[in-house]
């Protein structure tokens, strides 16, 4: 069931850890498959070991419909995200070390440079601090992230989201590069943002962009 999709996500695990995007066994990730379930990583497993049928399928209200082992422990948070995003496809929860660093100073990531703006949104938020792994963070989560494809949890980590892993992916890399240009610009003291106008004209760009992308 869902054969592809488990590939894709044991791919992607190995892929975190890859990129340096998370350590150990932190993080997860999810792909949607209907409208009313999403495939996620287990709980506490080693993303370099991970195989397609250690997947478990999940509906929106966290129950397990398919799979060997405990989804992870922030299957809520996921879900949470699903019903409220029709656009949502795949999410990645992972802890980026720049990012965590805003999480932990509390401090929001403004409209900095273009690719942030076209594949983030606008202004990155970093939430209130509640405790991992149960329904306040799933609200949490949802509240940051609003109609923005990044959100920042105070005190944990980062959250991206995507209409395919490939994009998502793409999401989590420029989240943590803006978050670094962040912490650079506060360093020098001087943090010049894009103009109001600008930020309008390049998310208006940013459907267009987002085709020529996908083409082959």
């Amino acid at each position: 069931m869902f054969d592809n999709e488990r590939i894709a996500l044991a791919e992607a695990g190995r892929e975190l850890m890859n990129r340096k995007l998370s350590v150990g066994t932190w993080g997860n990730i999810s792909l949607r498959v209907e409208k009313d379930k999403c495939i996620i990583t287990p709980s506490g497993m080693n993303y370099q070991k991970l195989k397609p049928d250690d997947m478990v399928l999940i509906d929106l209200e966290g129950q397990v419909i398919d799979g060997k082992w405990k989804p992870s422990s922030e299957k809520t948070l996921h879900a949470e995200i699903y019903k409220n995003r029709a656009d949502v496809r795949a999410i990645i929860h992972y802890h980026p070390i720049f990012s965590s660093i805003l999480s932990v100073v509390r401090y929001n990531i403004p409209a900095l440079i273009e690719d942030s703006v076209m594949l983030l949104g606008g202004e990155i938020k970093v939430t209130d601090y509640v405790f991992p792994g149960g329904a306040e963070l799933a609200k949490e989560a949802v509240r940051g992230l609003g109609n923005n494809n990044a959100v920042i949890l105070a005190n944990h980590g980062a959250v991206c989201v995507g209409k395919d892993l490939e994009k998502t992916f793409a999401a989590c890399e420029v989240l943590e590069k803006s978050a670094q240009i962040f912490i650079f610009a506060k360093l020098f003291g001087q943090v010049n943002l894009l103009p109001e106008d600008d930020i309008r004209k390049l998310q208006a760009l940013t459907a267009d962009y987002l085709k020529l992308w996908e083409q082959k």
